[in-house]
């Protein structure tokens, strides 16, 4: 007997009657944006939620081009207002602070997003959840999705509310779950592995951490080790999110718990120790890992995956939050554009959303392991070849920019080559990560280096 494609269940299964257009599973960046951008186009839409707004999240800091999904929802305006950290750049530097890359998104291949924020995700998440309520979309929170039975016509959803099970219909799921991936569990559907080193955060929030002045003020630092990094995310005028991702192996052989490591490393590190000698903690440590996943499809005949959902990469480029929401604004625009014809997704709309959704993240996914190769590493950090326009357009993806154009792709293409020999030849400076004491002073960065 033939197997029935992944989500779609026999027609016993069919329901009669639909409750909503579109069910949402997840309130983040990405299931807020579905649920915006679908009740604005004049859909019924239901979100499910299983926390209590505002909660915590990490992952704090945006990219420029993700720009465009805010002012697609209309949010923009009130990002402005909502007393974030504006982001002009990114900077990073080894840590023993010998060598530093400050980029500005300005000066880029590509400036039509130059600036963004960093946000502390509870008070961001909350922001964009309460725009989707406003758009018209019904959303439900503390509801813990059980079950998705599909049909040709749609899905039948049980979900939790306290002690009461609910059973509703509707046309459409999109999954925003995160790294919950429910549906992809449900559905049991295959996961590719990225062949990644598995890694663990440890990370909270601090006061009294040094500050970049001027403009730099609020970039994201990256501080490169041996095999890890920390990050270094302004928040607000008192509040720095500082985290340390290193691999799982080097966790356990360090020995002691992962916030006794997470201590040591920062002091064993000129830069972290000079940076965080005034730091008070105003939260607990949180742990995080596992970072690397993606699901081999991304999306059925009557469910879609958006952003985490669908897969991970590691977060150093911190491409997270616009992927969530790029690929939520995409599922929508599949929804409306096959809802409107009465139908399902055609088995070629599936395998174009797919390739799209894991598009964006190969961009990063490439430049997430140039950045753990030691030989790439030294390339990013000390950009070779200015005039050719190379490092305006690595800094262009560190932006946030993913659907290239041929200028971009070459350069890029070009960039990694420059990669692959410093193997063998010293196109750019060797660096050495043997640790030394803090100077009393961050790097500086040289007018070279402020160029990319």
């Amino acid at each position: 007997m033939a197997r029935e494609p992944a989500g779609v269940f026999p027609k016993s299964l069919m329901s009669t009657a639909t409750d909503y257009d579109v069910v949402i599973i997840g309130g983040g960046p990405g299931g807020s944006t579905a649920g915006t951008l679908l009740s604005k186009a004049g859909k019924k839409v239901l979100l499910l939620e299983k926390e209590i707004f505002p909660r915590f999240r990490i992952g704090e800091s945006l990219l420029p081009f993700g720009n465009e999904v805010f002012e697609e929802l209309g949010v923009w305006t009130k990002l402005e207002q909502g007393g974030f950290t504006p982001k002009n750049g990114a900077e990073f530097v080894t840590g023993n602070s010998t060598r530093t890359n400050r980029i500005w998104f300005a000066k880029g291949l590509l400036t039509d997003y130059t600036q963004t924020f960093q946000v502390e995700r509870s008070r961001f998440d909350d922001l964009l959840l309460k725009h989707s309520r406003e758009s018209g979309c019904e959303v439900r929170e503390g509801c813990i999705v059980q079950s998705v039975s599909f049909h040709p016509d749609g899905a039948q959803v049980a979900y939790k509310q306290g002690d009461a099970v609910r059973n509703i219909e509707c046309r459409w799921v999109v999954d925003a779950s995160g790294r919950d991936t429910f549906l992809g569990r449900h559905l049991k559907v295959p996961r590719k592995d990225p062949k990644l080193t598995r890694k663990i955060a440890t990370y909270a929030h601090f006061h009294g951490v040094y500050r970049n002045p001027g403009e730099a003020a609020g970039h994201i630092t990256i501080v490169r080790l041996k095999g890890g990094w920390f990050w270094i995310i302004p928040l607000d005028a008192k509040k720095t999110s500082v985290g340390l991702v290193q691999p799982v192996e080097n966790l356990k052989k360090a020995g002691g718990c992962a916030e006794d490591v997470f201590l040591r490393t920062v002091s064993e590190n000129a830069e972290t120790a000079f940076r965080m000698k005034n730091a008070e903690r105003v939260n607990e440590f949180r742990t995080t890992s596992d970072y690397t996943y993606r699901y081999t499809i991304a999306a059925g005949p009557r469910w879609l995956l958006a952003g985490d959902a669908g897969g991970f990469v590691d977060p150093i480029f911190s491409s997270g939050v616009m992927i969530s929401m790029k690929t939520a604004s995409l599922a929508s625009r599949m929804i409306l554009e096959a809802d409107s014809r009465g139908r399902a997704l055609f088995p070629g709309e599936i395998r174009k959303y797919t390739r799209r959704v894991f598009a964006m993240m190969d961009v990063y996914l490439d430049m997430i392991k140039n950045f753990y190769d030691d030989d790439g590493f030294e390339v990013f950090i000390n950009p070779v070849q200015p005039r050719s326009g190379i490092p305006a357009a690595v800094n262009t993806v560190v932006a946030g920019y993913t659907r290239f154009n041929f200028g971009l792709w070459w350069r890029i293409k070009v960039f990694y080559m420059i990669c692959r020999l410093q193997k063998w030849i010293a196109l750019a400076p060797r660096l050495n990560y043997a640790p030394r004491r803090a100077s009393g002073q961050v790097a500086a960065p040289t007018p070279e280096k402020t160029a990319a």
